[in-house]
């Protein structure tokens, strides 16, 4: 097993909380990071896909958590959302930290009453598919801190390795065409890794999605799986792609949200400020992992995505997953938006943190050139005070600062790589 990033983070929490949550799609090993941790606790570990545990779980949820001795871990824990309540009740009575560790392979928050139940007695944690580092067993990148904690470029430069291989470009590639399911990620054979992800997407529509709601139109919903991974790095038209899926706007707005909800896909919302300018006001959709995003694309060569003029959006579609691994582990509170004028310049990503804000520009070139920074000048001078960095994320092999807080930087050694 290759260790998780968030591992220690976990520990933590369930060192200060009485109840940790661990939330994340399907399959990027949320079991088995939770069954490590039951065995050095010596915890319970319960599992509602056991179809015995679900049972007694929705007859009596009090009554099944009162059979148990904590600590106890229960996996899946969103096929019976009253066992949250019933959580609730039992730390009420008693805070200790470290009793009850719950997975979910849907955003709990989106449950009916959830938000409120556990509210100040759980620790929540988000899991995703491996990060570039975490699959080339490397420490888990300081990245985000770094760029909120140097006061230049020039620091950033002490801070970080000068330089990364050439060869990091083809195993960019690899990475983005695999992405970082475990399973399929760690296979070499590319017939059996595109039987995962088929299976994939057949047992998450049949059993995860069927959990959370009844789908009266399987094809259409498969279509508009199809035409979002299309669209993924782009801003969303939902009216453009209901028709394109042949549903209502009502039902494309319903199953996106699903989507959403079990993390195949997340929304980028726009930064607001108020800085005199009109900006655009809908998000960007993007697929979770570019791997699987690729498969129901059906792209399955890198020169099938450059024939499509699509490698911009799949590279840009790669570093929005990667950062969102590196936020969940950053222990400052990071927002993650883009910025966009309407008719005018952009910047893929913002991060934000205590009024300050990082704008980080992804390019696939191995050269840093002018013409790639004019989206992040446009924001420093938009944005005045509140800038703190503008970050060129490019595919050469370089750490280069351009001006006192601006630095172009190598893929690799931003997301940790090389270190």
């Amino acid at each position: 097993m290759l260790p998780r990033h968030l591992a220690d983070l976990l520990d933590r929490s369930l060192r200060s909380f009485p109840v940790a949550i661990l939330t994340g799609p399907r399959q990027v090993g949320k079991s088995t990071l939770v069954e490590s941790w039951a065995a050095r606790y010596h915890a319970r570990y319960l599992t509602l896909d056991d179809r015995a545990a679900l049972d007694q779980a929705l007859a009596d949820p009090d009554g099944f958590l009162a059979a148990q001795e904590a600590p106890l871990v229960v996996d899946e824990v969103q096929r019976a959302p009253d066992l949250l309540r019933a959580v609730k009740r039992i730390v009420d009575r008693d805070r200790r930290p470290g009793r009850f560790l719950l997975t979910g392979s849907a955003h709990l928050s989106t449950l009916t009453g959830v938000a409120e139940t556990l509210a100040g007695r759980a620790a929540v944690h988000e899991l995703y598919p491996f990060s570039w580092a975490e699959r080339t067993r490397k420490p888990a990148a300081t990245t985000i801190d770094d760029l909120f904690e140097a006061a230049s470029s020039a620091g950033l430069l002490q801070r970080w390795k000068r330089s990364a291989p050439a060869a990091r470009r083809v195993e960019m590639i690899d990475r983005i065409m695999a992405g970082g399911y475990p399973t399929p990620s760690l296979m070499r054979d590319e017939d059996a890794r595109r039987t995962w992800f088929s299976s994939y997407r057949q047992t998450y529509i049949e059993r995860d999605l069927r959990d959370l709601t009844s789908l009266e139109n399987l094809p259409a919903f498969g279509r508009l799986l199809a035409f979002l991974s299309l669209r993924t790095g782009n801003i969303l038209n939902v009216s453009d792609l209901a028709r394109d899926a042949q549903l209502s706007i009502s039902s494309a707005r319903r199953y996106l949200g699903l989507l959403e909800q079990t993390y195949q896909v997340f929304l980028l919302q726009p930064y607001f400020a108020n800085v005199g300018k009109r900006l655009v006001k809908t998000p960007k959709v993007y697929v979770t992992d570019s791997g699987l995003g690729c498969h129901i694309a059906a792209v399955d060569a890198w020169e099938t995505l450059e024939r499509q003029h699509r490698v911009g959006a799949m590279v840009e579609t790669f570093a929005a997953g990667e950062l969102r691994k590196l936020l969940a582990l950053a222990p400052g509170k990071t927002h993650l938006w883009y910025w966009r004028q309407e008719h005018g310049r952009e910047v893929d990503f913002l991060l934000e943190r205590a009024g300050e804000v990082v704008g980080v520009e992804v390019k696939w070139g191995s050269g840093a050139a002018s013409s790639d920074l004019a989206g992040l000048k446009s924001c420093e001078a938009a944005l005045g005070r509140v800038w703190r960095l503008g970050v060129l994320l490019y595919g050469g092999t370089e750490v280069l600062a351009l001006d006192r807080k601006t630095i172009a930087v190598p893929f690799s050694i931003f997301f940790g790589r090389d270190q």
